[in-house]
């Protein structure tokens, strides 16, 4: 008896076939994909750097209040002589002012004082 080996051809034909559509199909949603996300990514990174924007003076604030209230807290006496210094420094004209105004009138009121002290005696 004679033995024949039976090849078969066609199926690994087809499979072969169905394995190259298979990485065809994958390559093109790969590509297709990176497109899609490409094209997303241009219509949103203008927003996203709007977000970026808006949030960079409120973060920066947020930051700056934090650090400030951790420093006047680790050094408060030198923070508040500083203040005082500072608050003494603005208010300097407006005394200067206040005296400015004041010394005609209470120069007048002892001129007045005396000069009737000196009438009763």
């Amino acid at each position: 008896m004679k033995t024949t080996a039976l090849t078969m051809t066609a199926p690994e034909i087809a499979l072969a076939h169905l394995e190259l559509a298979a990485e065809k199909f994958n390559l093109v949603t790969e590509h297709m994909t990176a497109a899609t996300r490409a094209a997303v990514m241009l219509a949103a990174a203008p927003f996203i750097g709007l977000v970026f924007v808006l949030a960079l003076p409120v973060i920066c604030a947020a930051l700056t209040v934090y650090y400030s209230a951790k420093l006047v807290a680790a050094r408060w006496s030198a923070v508040a002589r500083f203040v005082k210094n500072i608050a003494l420094f603005l208010a300097a004209p407006f005394i200067g002012l206040a005296y400015l105004l004041a010394f005609p009138v209470v120069g007048l009121g002892t001129l007045a004082y005396l000069g009737m002290k000196a009438t009763r005696r």
